[in-house]
């Protein structure tokens, strides 16, 4: 069996689909999207929801766990395959039936699987029961451990013996000591009963002579059973009368159903009927076959828009480029007559250099000017006092001032000012790269082949918009023309319909009316059915009484039940009476009683000699269980050890279980297993995922296995074993469906998936 598509009105799901592969799925979402909802969700489509489970403290049941949260009611559909044939179950139900109702039909066809109902239709296409199921491909955590129930019991039976599913050692033991109880348990049972009964006889042996009261007792008690069973009789005629009368309710009820199917038959047929013609299925296909020519065609126009509006915005960033350039607004042809004049200019200035003062000079003056106006002050005359002539040599001098100061502004002069000079290349040059606003004749170069790159571009951009143009108008024209030509061919069945938007409403409607229509013809065709033979089996020629008749304290069963114990006991008392009539006319001859007290010796003998054949028999059947255990857990615990080595990478090498499924680990470096509870929580977790894909191997294989569903099986998991844990359930999905629910994003990520 494989899944292909969920959609589900279930929790927090509100008509939420879920589409499925065939191998492995991996459905990565974060907590509280709904993960567990799906599992759950699946489980009840499959097996049903238990509506007597109950609320318990701090545990909700699933009809209270899951109910919508609009408020609306449980309704689910699931697509899948199995056995090569595509099915669609549904389930609908609210209240205190929720997902109560059920059909399965094939999915191309709509006819009905009459084969599935809503409580054997998990077990016939999982082909296992919900508790087996449960236990070993139904994988979720916390609930990884394994636990023992009577159907996986006898499931395990029947792999390693007979291959009889309804053979259980637990129901089988039971029912031998069931067996045994009857015979005996405590001071109840046949065995108790015959011994009570033997040692009265052999009291009432002893006690002869009070034979004449124990005659008048049983009379009475004889006389107590009469009209015990007098007044059951008349409880019989009143059951009688309310059946009666039940049955005519019942057959009006059903007669008024029919009538009602059989309106809503022909109201749907109506609805259906264009100028005498009934619309089938086939025109439907029809119909749909001339709308999904539209749907790609206005897929290909809604592409081709987009890649026109791609184009339009792509030569409007190419135009406002283009204008962003220093270049914009000057003729292409001006700036290369430029910039070759540039080349020129720069070329001849290059050749010819302005002269220019050497700066050596200026220098020179200025230090002649200081060192004159140090002399001409007198700031070394203290250095020569006295020497006559050197002080008045270096005694303050005006006209040494003076000319100091014309060396100096000579020196000025000559550092700021230059000679004049006729206008050179090298001015040209600067004016015209001043009219461009840049420095330098590379920038105006490369400014230049930008703008002529922006200019080709903005051409590119254009010629592809116009491009995209053509194929839009092409495009669109084409969706309309198909969209014309659906309309006309539909309204060959459906007049009304007039324009292409309507065509799918129509569509769906009518394939919905065509489905409700082939639902209550089944279901007209059951109500009639029903009507007619509640009709065959009413018998009209009673007379209905209406009067009021008082409600018997036991219902008809218990009354037949307590009437026929009532006989019997009459039948013992008279017995009894008889016996100890005569008895008493004998007077104490103890040869009638010794004779009863043979007879009960001989029975007790029996029930004594049946209960120890029971006794027997229990202890064959639990050395019998014993072997059959032997025999089934080497294999299990041998493919599951497989299964852990692969995930442990060989540390872990043996696992064993025992009846209930307790689990124990070796590791290749120690002599000795180790119980489950001292492991970590993420090896116990890899000890029951081992155990759990070997008993799906062993339990649930065939040539077409049911899915495995893991919620966050691996969230304990380290990286190492969860990439192992992934290649192995990828290497099982080459054969059958897997499907895992994470809220981590490693898993894809370790399988190279994201």
């Amino acid at each position: 069996m494989k899944i292909r598509k969920m959609t589900a009105t279930f929790g927090k799901l509100k008509n939420e689909t879920l589409e499925l592969d065939p191998g492995l799925n991996i459905i990565e979402a974060p907590n509280e999207s709904g993960k567990t909802t799906w599992c759950a969700f699946l489980n009840a489509m499959l097996y049903g929801i238990d509506t007597s489970e109950r609320d318990k403290a701090g545990r909700l049941s699933v009809k209270t766990r899951y109910r919508p949260w609009d408020g609306g009611a449980m309704v689910g559909t699931v697509e899948l395959v199995k056995d090569g044939r595509e099915i669609t179950i549904q389930r609908t139900g609210r209240g205190a039936a929720p997902m109560k109702n059920f059909y399965a039909v094939y999915s191309h066809t709509a006819d009905f699987i009459r084969d599935y109902d809503g409580d054997t239709a998990g077990e016939a296409l999982t082909g296992v029961s919900r508790q087996v199921f449960e236990r070993t491909a139904f994988i979720r955590r916390p609930d990884l451990r394994v636990n023992q129930t009577s159907e996986l019991e006898s499931k395990i039976a029947a792999l390693v013996s007979t291959g009889d599913e309804n053979t259980s050692y637990t129901r089988s033991d039971e029912l031998l000591r069931l067996w045994q109880r009857r015979l005996r348990f405590n001071k109840s049972g046949s065995i108790p009963a015959l011994e009570q009964e033997l040692r009265e006889a052999r009291a009432e042996l002893e006690k002869i002579e009070a034979s004449g009261e124990t005659v008048a007792g049983l009379r009475t008690n004889m006389a107590r059973q009469e009209k015990q069973i007098e007044l059951m009789r008349e409880d019989l005629k009143v059951h009688e009368k309310l059946a009666q009368r039940n049955a005519a309710k019942e057959l009006e009820k059903a007669r008024v159903n029919a009538d009602a199917a059989d309106r809503h038959v022909s109201e749907l047929t109506d609805f259906l009927t264009r100028d005498g013609h009934l619309m089938t299925r086939e025109d439907t296909n029809a119909i749909r076959e001339k709308a999904a020519a539209i749907g790609p065609l206005q897929k290909v126009a809604g592409e081709a828009e987009r890649t026109l509006w791609r184009a339009e915005k792509a030569l409007v960033d190419a135009a406002n480029r283009r204008e962003a350039s220093p270049l914009n607004g000057f003729d292409e042809k001006t700036v290369a007559a430029d910039l070759q004049r540039g080349r020129d200019l720069a070329e001849r200035a290059q050749k010819t250099k302005e002269p220019r003062i050497p700066l050596v000079i200026p220098i020179l003056l200025w230090v002649l000017a200081v060192a004159g106006l140090v002399l001409s002050t007198g700031l070394l005359a203290p250095l020569f006092k006295g020497a006559g002539t050197l002080a008045a040599l270096f005694s303050f001098n005006l006209i040494g001032i003076a000319a100091s100061l014309l060396v100096g502004a000579a020196g000025l002069i000559l550092f700021f000012v230059k000679p004049p000079r006729k206008r050179s290349a090298a001015d040209e040059l600067e004016e015209l790269l001043a009219g461009y606003g840049v420095m330098s004749l590379d920038k105006l170069s490369s400014l230049h082949e930008t703008y002529l790159a922006l200019g080709r571009e903005e051409d590119q951009r254009r010629a592809e918009r116009d491009a995209a143009r053509q194929s839009y108008d092409a495009a669109r024209e084409a969706a309309q023309e198909a969209g014309r030509e659906a309309v006309d061919f539909v309204a060959r069945f459906m007049p009304e319909v007039s324009s292409g938007e309507a065509v799918q409403e129509a569509l769906t409607e009518a394939e919905r009316a065509l489905d409700e229509l082939s639902r209550a013809r089944f279901d007209a065709t059951s109500a009639r059915n029903i009507y007619e033979t509640l009709k065959a089996e009413y018998d009209d020629t009673v007379e209905v009484d209406d009067s009021y008749l008082p409600m018997p304290m036991r219902n008809r069963e218990d009354t037949l039940a307590a009437l026929e114990r009532a006989k019997a006991s009459l039948t013992e008392a008279t017995r009894a009476y008889d016996l100890a009539v005569g008895a008493q006319r004998v007077q104490g001859d103890p040869a009638v009683i010794e004779g009863r007290i043979r007879a009960l010796t001989e029975r007790l003998e029996e029930e004594n000699r049946r209960y120890n054949a029971l006794d027997l028999a229990v202890g064959a059947l639990r050395e019998a269980n014993t072997a059959i255990q032997t025999r089934f857990s080497p294999e299990v615990s041998r493919r599951a050890s497989q299964i852990m080595e692969k995930l442990t990478a060989g540390k872990y090498e043996k696992l064993t279980f025992d009846k209930g499924f307790d689990a124990g680990a070796k590791e290749a470096a120690s002599p000795e297993s180790r119980n489950v509870l001292t492991l970590s929580d993420g090896t116990a977790d890899e000890v029951y995922l081992s155990l759990r894909l070997a008993m799906c191997d062993l339990l649930l294989g065939g040539d077409d296995p049911c899915p495995i569903i893991l919620d966050d099986a691996l969230a304990n998991f380290d990286d190492a074993r969860c990439k192992a844990a992934l290649d192995l359930l990828q290497d099982m999905s080459q054969t059958r469906q897997i499907i895992l629910f994470t809220c981590h994003s490693r898993e894809k990520r370790l399988l190279g998936m994201s």
